[in-house]
């Protein structure tokens, strides 16, 4: 019975050859599987790279301009608060305007005043037109006089004595009309035109005019939507002209700046769909267009003349990968409250309808920004 039940020393060593020879052919089927999963991804990874290249090298972008006022006075009132979000033409502080108040006052009496010149001026020119038609009379009145004078000194009536004597009243009565013709000239030239025309009346509207503008610039507003930051004022501050006071960040005009590397962006083009993950904003991703792909960066070689060119010492085949960059904008309704300028984010672009490579990258991409609560 014991021998029947027990296998022999030749079995035994059968099954002994079996097992060792069953175990390198596990692992090298494991080993062909491991080998084919990599070539599979390292090829996946290079053909999306293409089809949906990635960054995480994104930035938010946008307008900061300075807050400057175009008058110098002090702050009377301070109505915003630092990181509020304002509309355009929302007031964001007042200076004290009383200096403008009395410079328009001034502007507008010597705009009366004025009035009251070109009115005296008026009166001049009449009294000025008047004494040449009085003069005109007068040398018609002389000239008849003249005529009949020398007609009878021609017949020996009156003497050559006479004759000479109405020669020299009618040259007289003549330089009196010359005389009044230029009185009237210099009085016109003096009043100007009529009416608006007039180079005081001019002149004494646009002074009129730069002090009402001065007065509305101690109103200082939002030039456009955004929100204010990086000032602590107070009442009292003195602002001068030109001088900035706070910092205004424009949320009209935002968008993203991303690099890629430059392998990467062969299919990229204007148009594109992108979807991008905010590190602000865990959990959400936001849809945008590419606008541009930039023609090139700055990469070190500003050669300047007078000196040889600098030969660039990278070497091989895995040499360090240029990054260039690519513009994005996105609806901002969608964004309200969720950018911050110099935020990162993360970017993926689909360059065109490849429905496997668009549907693994919107699963990558919301991957990534639920990933942005951890890191």
């Amino acid at each position: 019975m014991s021998e029947k039940n027990n296998p022999s020393e030749s079995e035994v060593t059968e099954q002994q050859k079996q097992g060792q020879q069953a175990k390198p052919d596990k692992i090298k089927k494991l080993t062909n599987y491991m080998l084919g999963i990599v070539a599979f991804m390292l090829l996946f990874s290079i053909v999306s790279d293409r089809i949906i290249p990635s960054t995480d090298n994104a930035r938010v972008k946008g307008y900061v301009v300075p807050i400057k006022p175009q008058v110098s006075g002090q702050v009377l009132d301070i109505v915003v608060q630092p990181n509020q979000l304002v509309k355009q033409g929302d007031v964001l502080a007042r200076l004290n305007p009383a200096d403008y108040e009395i410079a328009v006052a001034q502007a507008e009496q010597n705009l009366q005043i004025a009035g009251q010149n070109v009115g005296a001026q008026t009166a001049s020119i009449s009294s000025a037109q008047a004494r040449l038609t009085s003069a005109n009379v007068e040398k018609e009145a002389v000239e008849l006089q003249t005529n009949r004078i020398l007609k009878m000194a021609e017949r020996g009536v009156v003497s050559k004595a006479d004759a000479d004597d109405a020669r020299a009243k009618l040259a007289g009565a003549r330089a009196n009309v010359l005389n009044a013709q230029a009185d009237l000239e210099r009085t016109k030239q003096q009043l100007g035109g009529d009416g608006e025309d007039n180079s005081q009346i001019k002149a004494a509207l646009l002074a009129l005019e730069q002090a009402q503008l001065n007065l509305e610039r101690t109103v200082i507003t939002a030039p456009t939507d955004g929100g204010v930051s990086n000032f602590s004022l107070s009442e009292g501050f003195y602002a001068s002209a030109g001088q900035p006071f706070m910092t205004f960040v424009s949320t009209g005009s935002i968008w993203i700046e991303a690099y890629f590397r430059e392998n990467s962006l062969g299919n990229v083009k204007a148009g594109d769909e992108v979807e991008v993950a905010l590190d602000f904003a865990p959990g959400k991703v936001i849809k945008g267009r590419v606008t541009s792909v930039d023609w090139g960066v700055d990469w070190g070689q500003s050669n300047q003349a007078g000196k040889l060119a600098q030969a660039n010492s990278q070497t091989g085949w895995l040499r360090q990968t240029q990054m260039l960059p690519i513009l994005i904008e996105f609806e901002h309704q969608h964004t309200s409250g969720l950018l911050r300028i110099g935020g990162q984010a993360d970017v993926i672009v689909y360059t065109n309808d490849n429905a496997i490579f668009n549907a693994f990258g919107k699963l990558w991409i919301r991957f990534v920004s639920f990933m942005s609560y951890a890191r």
